[in-house]
C-alpha cells in the first residue's frame, strides 16, 4: 500500500471514530440531562418530605452538580470532537490537493519522460549518421589516397616522356647535323668528281 493510500485509510477511519465518538457523548449529554431531571424531581420531593427529605436532598443536589458537570464536559468534548472533524476535513482536502499535484508531477515527469526518448531517439539518428559520415569519409580519403597514387605514376610517366622527348630531340638534331655533313660531304664528293672528269 502507497503512503497515499495508507494516509486516505488512515483519514477514513479517524471520520469513523469521530462520529462514534459524537454518539457516545450525544449518550452521555442525553443521561447527564435525564439524570439532572432526576435530580431536581428528588430535591422537589425532598423539600415536600421537609424534614424527613433533607438528607435526600443533599444527594440530590450532589447528582445535579454532577449532572451539571458531565454536562459541561459533554459538551466540551463535542467541541473538540468538532475540531478534530474539521482538522480531518482540512487534513483529507490537502491530501486531495497533494493527490492532484502529484497526479499533475506524474504526467509531468510523462512528458518529461517522453521528451528524453525522443532525444534519445534523434540521438541515435545523429550518431547512425555521423557512422556513415565516418565510412563515406573513410571512402574519400581511400579514394584520395588511390587519386594521388595515380597522380604520382602520371607525373613519373610524364617525366619519363620528357626525358625520352628530350634525348630525341637532342638524336634529331644530331642527326640533322650528321645529314648535313653527310650533304657537304655528298656535294665534295661531286665537285670532286666534277674536276676529275674535266681533266
Amino acid at each position: 500500500m502507497t503512503t497515499g493510500k495508507q494516509s486516505v485509510t488512515e483519514i477514513q477511519e479517524l471520520e469513523v471514530v469521530s462520529r462514534r465518538i459524537d454518539k457516545i457523548v450525544d449518550a452521555i449529554a442525553n443521561v447527564a440531562i435525564q439524570t439532572n431531571m432526576l435530580a431536581v424531581n428528588g430535591a422537589v420531593e425532598a423539600a415536600r418530605a421537609g424534614e424527613y427529605g433533607k438528607g435526600f436532598a443533599v444527594v440530590s443536589t450532589d447528582i445535579q452538580n454532577l449532572a451539571e458537570d458531565a454536562q459541561k464536559n459533554a459538551d466540551d468534548i463535542k467541541d473538540m470532537v468538532k475540531g478534530i472533524q474539521d482538522q480531518i476535513v482540512n487534513v483529507r482536502l490537502d491530501l486531495m490537493e497533494t493527490a492532484e499535484n502529484s497526479l499533475a508531477e506524474v504526467e509531468r515527469a510523462k512528458g518529461t519522460t517522453q521528451l528524453l526518448e525522443d532525444v534519445a531517439r534523434d540521438m541515435t539518428i545523429v550518431i547512425e549518421g555521423s557512422t556513415e559520415v565516418l565510412n563515406s569519409s573513410d571512402e574519400i580519403l581511400e579514394a584520395i589516397t588511390t587519386g594521388k597514387q595515380g597522380m604520382e605514376q602520371i607525373a613519373a610517366a610524364a617525366e619519363q616522356a620528357q626525358t625520352a622527348a628530350n634525348q630525341a630531340s637532342i638524336a634529331a638534331t644530331e642527326q640533322g647535323k650528321g645529314a648535313e655533313e653527310l650533304s657537304i660531304a655528298i656535294d665534295n664528293i661531286a665537285a670532286s668528281a666534277d674536276e676529275l672528269q674535266l681533266r
